[in-house]
């Protein structure tokens, strides 16, 4: 909900009216951030040391999403789960907003080798659109289901 401020609320379960614990609050970026995070974006632009460091570090934020800065939003199904994927998939391809601002980064499924845990699915997905901390390095989100016991 955008009410023409510095801060915005979302639902994290839409039809929900719970603001308790289905709630996402967000400020916008400040000038001040703008301007450190332009000039930063700049310079990595520009290449050399600062470009080859930050490279390094966000090929690794990439390719092993569960071990970078996160937060975490748990859904209640699997099938859920299973269609924001199938739904992030499709908005970081042809949604004019995001495609090439959201993407799914990994899906680690209980039954999966590579999974933390049998008991939950994990899907990572990358952004530039929000972030806590540097909108430059992207944010991931983690989306999780837990198995029921």
């Amino acid at each position: 909900m955008d009410r023409g401020g510095h801060w915005f609320t979302a639902r994290v379960e839409p039809g929900s009216a719970g603001y308790t614990d289905n709630v996402l609050y967000a400020s916008e970026v400040t000038p001040e951030q703008w301007a450190f995070e332009t000039e930063l974006a700049s310079r990595i632009d520009a290449g050399g040391e600062l470009a080859a460091t930050a490279a390094t570090w966000t090929d690794s934020l990439r390719n092993r999403p569960q071990y970078s800065y996160h937060f975490g939003i748990r859904l209640g199904t699997r099938a859920a789960l299973e269609q924001a994927v199938l739904d992030i998939e499709d908005a970081g391809a042809n949604d004019p907003e995001l495609a090439g601002r959201i993407a799914v980064s990994g899906v680690y499924r209980p039954e999966d080798p590579d999974a933390a845990t049998d008991t939950m699915m994990q899907v990572f997905v990358r952004t530039d659109v929000l972030a806590c901390g540097l909108l430059t390095l992207g944010q991931h989100i983690e989306l999780q289901w837990h198995v029921p016991q």
